[in-house]
């Protein structure tokens, strides 16, 4: 039987413990951290994404349908659907009372809580437009990314052309806030791969109203919000309906 020679064996030890050292030392490096924190943002985003729940605006809700009772709103208007961002705009209706605006913005409400109602708050009207405004909460709150959110909006698009094919949809482009500035480039990317699916697709438009929320130098006018410096204030709004009217227009 062969026998190894003592100093074969004594290389295989200094290879074995160089092997462990370089092990941990890579193991520490700051790569490997950082594909540690990444991987451990990712499973808490998703952890928090699968808690929402999908009713806590059941309510809100209920209310439009106890609303719709006392008053029906005749078919083949405009639904504004989505967010706080609609849900706050009090004189919305009145705005757009020509082509036949319908509120329906509920709550903080997320892109999967539109979906979720989709038929109670869009599809019973059988609308000739659909405005619609979520994501930002979607990426603010559950961590979402861009690219989520440009799913789960044509995952609506499909949801409503299902049913109602010659129905215009309209996206109203993320708008970030003052304290969401550290997700602007989720939400840049989000707008930006809805644009291309919104320029593929027919019937599905984009309205940016990035340009009226920004200056020339590209800082965001924080004047444009309330003291939560989430949500806009009418000097905002005051700016978003001649964009959105435009849009409506073509």
């Amino acid at each position: 039987m062969y026998r190894w020679s003592p100093l074969l064996w004594a290389l295989l030890l200094i290879f074995a413990a160089f092997r462990f050292t370089v092990g941990k030392v890579f193991a520490g490096s700051p790569q490997a951290s950082d594909r540690q924190a990444s991987e451990k943002i990712s499973a808490t985003a998703t952890a928090t994404a699968a808690k929402v729940d999908l009713d806590r605006f059941a309510e809100a809700v209920r209310a439009f349908e106890v609303h719709d009772q006392k008053h029906p709103p005749a078919q083949g208007a405009t639904v504004f659907v989505g967010s706080s961002t609609f849900a706050h705009w009090t004189t919305l209706e009145r705005e757009f009372a020509d082509l036949g605006a319908i509120n329906r913005g509920f709550g903080g409400s997320t892109i999967p809580e539109v979906i979720h109602y989709s038929e109670r708050v869009v599809l019973k009207y059988k609308p000739r437009r659909v405005v619609f405004y979520a994501g930002t909460n979607d990426i603010g709150e559950l961590g979402h990314s861009g690219q989520r959110v440009a799913q789960d909006f044509e995952k609506f698009v499909g949801i409503v052309h299902g049913k109602l094919p010659r129905t215009d949809i309209y996206f109203i482009s993320l708008s970030v806030a003052p304290v969401r500035l550290q997700n602007a480039s989720e939400f840049r990317d989000g707008n930006q791969r809805i644009r291309a699916y919104c320029h593929e697709t027919p019937r599905v438009h984009f309205i940016d109203v990035t340009p009226v929320m920004r200056e020339k130098d590209g800082r965001l006018k924080e004047e444009l919000f309330g003291p939560d410096r989430l949500h806009m204030n009418e000097k905002g709004y005051a700016l978003w309906i001649p964009v959105i009217r435009k849009a409506l227009s073509h």
